[in-house]
């Protein structure tokens, strides 16, 4: 059972902002077909119960001069790992840690560095912490694509 149940305002909502986080109110009732006044009330409720925890810019890596993307698999002691993905964390360069719910290779660690130089650097770094590194690759390159909620909520609503 989910936490806030999503109609499908608030799946468009939650798919339009995915898409372009800058849209305005304006904008967004436009786009789904609803009034500004609506959109506000809506954004509120979803902010207020965590199903929108924020707002944030996708920066291009590469034009900001950090070019190479690695991926470390780690190990950390199931004791320490939240502590230690919190250490990693704060590795500026680091721009995501996942943690796994598995004994080994319990930690994946991703960054950015401008040159082969940097990674060396953050290898050593996240060597000299409480884990270790089982593997690591420098990524060709990434797809994303945000969680169509509409899709989704249309699935979800079949299974009820």
């Amino acid at each position: 059972m989910a936490d806030y149940d999503l109609d499908d305002v608030d799946r468009q909502i939650l798919d339009h902002l995915q898409e372009d986080a800058r849209y305005t109110a304006t904008e967004l009732a436009e786009a789904v077909g609803v009034s500004d006044n609506t959109i506000h009330n809506r954004m509120e409720r979803l902010e207020e119960a965590g199903v929108i925890t924020g707002y944030t810019a996708t920066v291009d890596h590469d034009r900001a001069g950090l070019s190479l993307y690695f991926h470390f698999t780690c190990t950390a002691r199931i004791s320490d790992r939240a502590d230690v993905a919190e250490e990693v964390l704060s590795i500026p360069e680091v721009i995501e840690v996942t943690e796994l719910m598995t004994g080994q290779r319990n930690l994946h660690v991703r960054m950015v560095a401008a040159d082969d130089e940097d990674i060396t650097r953050l290898a050593q770094r996240l060597d000299d912490l409480a884990l270790e590194i089982n593997d690591e690759n420098l990524i060709r390159e990434e797809r994303r694509d945000p969680l169509a909620f509409v899709e989704v909520g249309e699935m979800l609503d079949r299974k009820e």
